[in-house]
């Protein structure tokens, strides 16, 4: 097994076997069509990455039917109202900012940036997603964040005042990738603002169906913090959220930028839980496992 950022070689220290794919919803004339692959965890001493080795590639999990729409979800959309208002008020955005949004699903998170008339682009690889009626209106590129794919786009070269996403990331295998098209869109004192399942918050509520859910990454700050160190770019702040059973949001930028006193209180605890440690991962394959 290697690890998908640092190329390394890793072991893998727990197996849930053979799995079928999350959110596949097979007809009964498909069963014996269903799609398995060997579910095995791996962690990146590294770059403290816990990562699974072997996923759903596209387009098995990013089609024509891909299931999950965020409008039919009350919670998620005040989320993303939420989220939004908190990008407005720490002026990560403004009224003449160019933003992107990463996987913008059927366009909940993107109306709020369309009501306060700011500019925002989604990328949404889902087609029948991506051709929901609540996007219309809205502009929305129907394919991956991708270095190719961004670099094709005219005109965007350092010109991306705040690239956001949500429940995202994680389902992304070449991170060496999404960081380069980062690196080519985002303007010198931009952001990139993402959040994702917490991986303290799995192995405190011992949520191993994370694993399962078509996260090929579970994220913590000093993961995030590392990785993004290599590329040219600071973890600044990480800020705890309660959705799916416990998240963080992580806001980075360019060097030279200062670090907040919240980052710097959750590296300490982090620290404390050893979650830049293997030796956590194992404790948590032992509590699974009981």
């Amino acid at each position: 097994m290697k690890c998908k950022v640092s190329n390394t070689k890793i072991k893998p220290f727990m197996s849930l076997g053979q799995m079928p794919m999350a959110n596949g919803f097979l007809r009964k004339k498909d069963f014996k069509k269903e799609f398995f692959y060997k579910l095995e965890v791996g962690f990146c001493k590294t770059n403290y990455l816990f990562q699974i080795n072997d996923h759903p590639k596209s387009p098995k999990i990013f089609n024509n039917t891909y299931p999950f729409f965020t409008s039919q979800s009350k919670y998620m959309t005040r989320h993303f109202k939420e989220y939004f208002d908190w990008l407005k008020k720490n002026k990560y955005v403004k009224k003449k900012s160019n933003c992107i949004e990463i996987g913008s699903n059927d366009g909940t998170f993107l109306r709020n940036f369309k009501k306060n008339k700011i500019n925002c682009t989604g990328f949404e690889p889902a087609k029948n997603v991506a051709k929901h009626k609540n996007n219309n209106g809205l502009d929305v590129v129907r394919n991956f964040f991708s270095f190719k794919n961004v670099s094709k786009i005219k005109d965007i070269k350092s010109k991306v005042d705040l690239i956001c996403a949500a429940n995202v990331i994680c389902h992304i295998p070449d991170l060496n990738d999404l960081i380069k098209a980062i690196d080519f869109a985002l303007s010198d004192n931009g952001h990139f603002i993402f959040e994702e399942p917490y991986l303290g918050s799995m192995f405190e509520k011992l949520s191993y169906d994370q694993i399962y859910d078509a996260h090929i990454y579970m994220f913590s700050a000093h993961s995030v913090q590392k990785i993004f160190k290599d590329k040219g770019f600071v973890l600044i702040d990480a800020i705890p959220q309660i959705t799916h059973g416990g998240s963080m949001r992580y806001v980075l930028a360019r060097a030279n930028n200062k670090v907040k006193q919240t980052l710097t209180k959750i590296i300490k605890l982090e620290k404390k839980k050893k979650l830049n440690k293997l030796e956590s991962c194992l404790r948590f394959k032992k509590d699974c496992i009981k």
